[in-house]
């Protein structure tokens, strides 16, 4: 009788070739979605739907990217673009979610700001960050972004109750003893990937919002 030896399995790649599975079934549930949404643009059940699935998917970009990552195949994207316009961009992804609640996103940054940084990523991950604010914001969220020293900011500041102390850090959050959830991890590793001669990216957490809640801040090079 063979026995079958489950030694050699590679889990890891078996778990990311079904998270790629779920995302394709999800991108045709998605385009769905959308189709509906167009022939009931009031119906606040399928904007909430169509928040949720993109929220998924979202996450299951992340799990791959972070599997390649740990793999060894991937690389970043770089090119040069404006802030503004990634700022503009992650409004427009989160439009349906906003609609859905009085809260107010307010954007701040200059027109002529650039950014050296894979658009996609940084946009997913700030997209992240931005949903877990609107959870806990009760009026409104700042979405900002400007020049440090040698490093171009993102911040995102709401009028919540901030974070619990375990997630307070002046440089990069301990992940190993933190529970921060897949975001925050998603965000840390993309920020220390993007690498500018000696310097890298990197996040930190903080409850001194201008708004009284929390605030978390992403350094690129």
């Amino acid at each position: 009788m063979n026995q079958h030896s489950h030694s050699s399995v590679d889990f890891s790649a078996i778990l990311a070739s079904s998270i790629h599975d779920m995302k394709n079934s999800l991108g045709i549930i998605c385009d769905l979605i959308s189709q509906l949404k167009k022939t009931n643009t009031e119906n606040k059940n399928i904007i909430q739907l169509e928040f949720e699935a993109n929220r998924m998917n979202n996450s299951l970009v992340q799990l791959l990217s972070l599997y390649k990552i740990e793999t060894e195949k991937f690389s970043l994207e770089i090119d040069q673009h404006s802030v503004k316009d990634m700022l503009h961009d992650v409004r427009a992804h989160q439009a349906s979610l906003f609609s859905l609640t009085p809260i107010e996103l307010e954007i701040e940054c200059d027109d002529d700001l650039l950014c050296y940084c894979d658009f996609n990523l940084v946009c997913n991950a700030i997209n992240s960050v931005l949903n877990n604010a609107h959870r806990y914001s009760q009026k409104k969220i700042i979405l900002s972004a400007g020049k440090h020293e040698d490093y171009i900011y993102f911040r995102i500041e709401d009028d919540g109750a901030g974070f619990p102390d375990k997630l307070i850090s002046s440089s990069q959050l301990d992940f190993k003893t933190s529970n921060t959830g897949l975001g925050l991890y998603f965000v840390s590793t993309i920020a220390n990937l993007h690498i500018n001669g000696t310097k890298s990216g990197y996040m930190t957490t903080s409850n001194d919002s201008r708004l009284g809640g929390a605030s978390f801040t992403l350094y690129l090079p």
